[in-house]
């Protein structure tokens, strides 16, 4: 994983905008597969560990198996990673959290958000520095 310093930026739907640095982390086709296939293990072993489980086994079987395929096909699709930072909302200023989880299709482009207390339409931006 290259880490890469970020200018992260939220824009409400009235115009106002908060900044903050951040770190992108940028994951290579090699990692991305890497990720996909723990995934799919994951999807794989939960549903083996069903197989004995009466009843629950009919439907858990195949439903962990394709949530594993899906997680995997999300996962190399997933080009980078926001770290867990916090930034206020441009409207009513409540601290948001933003980044970390399993990554973004693509941190060029505006991402939509909402404000985790007065639900705001927000703009999340990443631009590199």
């Amino acid at each position: 994983m290259s880490d890469h310093a970020v200018t992260v930026s939220l824009e409400s739907s009235g115009g106002s905008v908060t900044t903050a640095s951040g770190t992108l982390q940028r994951f290579s086709p090699p990692q991305r597969a890497l990720r996909a296939g723990v995934f799919l293990l994951l999807g794989l072993g939960g549903a083996a560990m069903l197989i004995p489980v009466p009843i629950i086994h009919l439907v858990g079987i195949p439903l962990m198996l394709v949530v594993g395929i899906v997680a995997a096909m999300k996962q190399l699709r997933a080009s980078a990673r926001l770290k867990p930072m916090r930034l206020a909302c441009p409207a009513c200023e409540a601290k948001n959290r933003i980044g970390g989880g399993f990554g973004y299709h693509t941190a060029d482009a505006p991402m939509d958000l909402s404000c985790d207390s007065c639900r705001r339409g927000l703009t999340l931006r990443i631009a590199e520095q």
